[in-house]
């Protein structure tokens, strides 16, 4: 089972948001992000957060249509993309996607980039995807396979303070064993050279983020 947190940031383009999502996906909305199931037409299975940027008459509706609604004070630890993060993992998928996470507010865009270790900890495949990126993490436990295309732009950087034993194959720069420390963002903009490239790390977190500047990111 696939899981899709739709969140309140920036969403993108609806006919490439339409193209993300699939028929059998357990939809959560978080706040505002239930704006653009109305959009799309769809019917979340759970919306959650403290509904300050979402219209009283969606909530209503979408209550008659069968949408489970958590509703959570404003005046609160967690982030409404933690408590959906915390309902997805709640449920057991084989992997969750994160949309609309990204904005104009970095605060909240980072903040949901560290939500991706929450979902690692749990062994649950998780990537934060916009039009433009597609971020997940890579951990001693979860290396990274994937097949891009000749020129293909991604990102390394480290989300803890060191990351040891990186090993990168099929990219225009490999690396064996390396060392990636916070405050040194050397892993940004290699490329893929062949089909296949493989990423693994001894220890520590490591960013990957894959670029598609076309906006046309998908779910790889």
């Amino acid at each position: 089972m696939r899981c899709v947190i739709l969140s309140g940031g920036s969403a993108g383009d609806l006919n490439w948001l339409a193209g993300i999502l699939r028929q059998d996906d357990r939809i959560i909305c978080v706040d505002g992000g239930a704006d653009y199931a109305a959009k799309l037409g769809l019917i979340p299975d759970v919306i959650i957060g403290d509904m300050d940027s979402l219209d009283s008459s969606t909530l209503l509706n979408f209550s008659r249509l069968g949408s489970v609604i958590n509703t959570f004070p404003a005046a609160k630890n967690e982030t409404d993309t933690l408590l959906a993060m915390a309902e997805a993992l709640a449920g057991m998928p084989d992997e969750i996607i994160v949309l609309g996470a990204l904005g104009t507010r970095f605060d909240h865009s980072l903040a949901n980039v560290h939500l991706l270790v929450m979902a690692v900890e749990k062994g649950v495949r998780t990537k934060i995807v916009n039009q433009y990126n597609e971020i997940s993490l890579i951990t001693p436990r979860e290396s990274a396979v994937f097949e891009g295309h000749h020129g293909e732009i991604f990102s390394l950087l480290p989300l803890s303070g060191e990351v040891i034993g990186v090993n990168v194959t099929g990219v225009r720069w490999p690396l064996r064993d390396a060392l990636f420390v916070i405050g040194n963002p050397y892993g940004v903009s290699n490329e893929v050279a062949a089909g296949r490239v493989e990423i693994s790390i001894t220890s520590g977190l490591l960013l990957l983020i894959r670029v598609d500047e076309r906006g046309e990111m998908c779910c790889r």
